[in-house]
């Protein structure tokens, strides 16, 4: 089973071609949202080196202009394009500048049961950033700078079987690659996916389900895949109108296929391991003849998956939390179980200032594939209180800490940054509303 991120392309395309055909007949309505985002920061560790290795502090500035365009006729169609530019230079630091660039399409037809949709994303981001909601999963762990270019497209339906059940099937074919790449530990990779969920309405505060998920994850510069399949129960529980709770508890196996390896060395019609050797590599002789011995090495790796989430929204406080376990396609040719929990809070404490907390905690261990060097754990603490200077302008004071280690070597990292940001927001500049 495998989804090309090439045959979904035609799917976009036909997808907005109708779409744009639409709104010139039908009488829409539509939106503008600009914003633009000013930072000036202090970072203490730029590249996130380990303690002891001469850590590099360093003033910076970021520029975050951004728009959202919405277009919708109620119950027939609707669409919305974010795009978001993130340029953000640092003083006194070499090679450590980045123009990164987030693009989201996401389009949709609905008829009376069923509802289409087509979402397509690209990210361009450098392992520089480390802001929470921007960063990629190599974020911190690269001394060098380096682009990540993510490519995603995900074709879905869903459909009501009846008041009270719904069914989606959902298609994503995502594909990672990377430029000015100096360490050579990165690969790039290609991992697509396919994803059944059905669900029903038990009473009036409850909802149980189920999902079954097949994922393949392909790194050709490595000689290595994976497939895996997960099944797993959801549940749901509505504590109040603005309080929700949701579980999902399941198991998966994951299937890993690793090709050409060399696993030992022939000498004299006897086969040593290859471990047996200085750098795992087969001697040469001028007497007598050593062969590689290469094999395709297959494993099988069975596992529980679980998330967790809490959301509550008030008018002064608004509290979430999320935890899982669950498999992630790694950078460096394998796939990793990823432990994550996040808990954000925000309080309104009069009408124009607030207060916010996010703590983010995770671990990354390398459940198959070629290298585990990089598994890690990283704890970040990031309070910030925010002033609202007028409608639309907001000033936001912010103290991050990062704490990571890297678990082979049990070297550990950390950061202290400080932010001033000016936040600019014009909704519904233009609209027809």
């Amino acid at each position: 089973m495998s989804f090309k991120l090439k045959l979904f392309n035609s799917c976009f395309a036909i997808a907005s071609a109708n779409i744009l055909l639409i709104a010139t007949v039908n009488a829409v309505e539509w939106k503008t949202e600009p914003t633009i985002s000013m930072d000036m920061q202090y970072n203490d560790n730029v590249r996130m080196r380990v303690d002891n290795d001469n850590p590099e502090g360093s003033t910076g500035f970021i520029f975050e202009p951004r728009v959202k365009l919405a277009g919708i006729e109620q119950h027939v169609w609707d669409v919305s394009i974010d795009a978001l530019g993130r340029i953000i230079r640092f003083q006194d630091i070499e090679d450590s500048d980045s123009e990164n660039v987030f693009f989201v399409f996401n389009g949709g037809r609905q008829t009376e049961r069923t509802d289409w949709r087509l979402n397509t994303s690209f990210e361009r981001n450098s392992n520089f950033d480390t802001d929470f909601d921007f960063q990629n999963p190599d974020a911190g762990l690269l001394d060098d700078h380096t682009e990540r270019k993510t490519k995603s497209i995900s074709p879905s339906v869903s459909w009501s079987i009846s008041e009270t059940s719904q069914m989606s099937f959902s298609l994503n074919s995502t594909a990672v690659s990377y430029d000015e790449v100096t360490n050579l530990n990165l690969t790039d990779y290609d991992y697509d996916s396919a994803q059944f969920v059905a669900s029903w309405q038990i009473t009036e505060n409850q909802r149980l389900g189920f999902t079954s998920s097949y994922a393949e994850y392909e790194s050709p510069e490595t000689n290595f895949s994976y497939d895996q399949v997960v099944f797993q129960v959801d549940y749901s529980f509505a504590l109040n109108q603005l309080s929700k709770v949701s579980l999902s508890v399941g198991g998966r196996r994951l299937d890993s296929l690793r090709t050409d390896v060399t696993t030992g060395c022939e000498v004299f019609g006897e086969i040593a391991p290859i471990e047996d050797f200085p750098g795992g590599i087969c001697p040469t002789s001028p007497f007598f003849v050593i062969t590689p011995v290469v094999e395709d090495i297959v494993t099988e790796e069975d596992g529980t998956v679980v998330n967790v989430s809490y959301n509550s929204n008030s008018e002064r406080v608004n509290q979430y939390f999320a935890a899982g376990r669950t498999v992630s396609p790694s950078s460096f040719g394998g796939a990793q179980e990823v432990l994550n929990a996040t808990y954000r809070f925000k309080i309104n404490n009069t009408e124009r200032f607030s207060t916010n907390i996010l703590l983010n905690a995770s671990e990354t261990e390398t459940i198959s594939g070629i290298n585990s060097s990089n598994d890690r754990t990283r704890y970040r603490v990031e309070p910030s209180v925010v002033y609202r200077l007028s409608k639309n302008w907001n000033l936001s004071f912010i103290y991050r800490y990062i704490d990571q280690t890297i678990s082979s070597s049990d070297e550990e990292s950390t950061s202290n940054a400080v932010f001033i940001n000016l936040f600019l927001h014009w909704p519904k500049l233009a609209t027809t509303y």
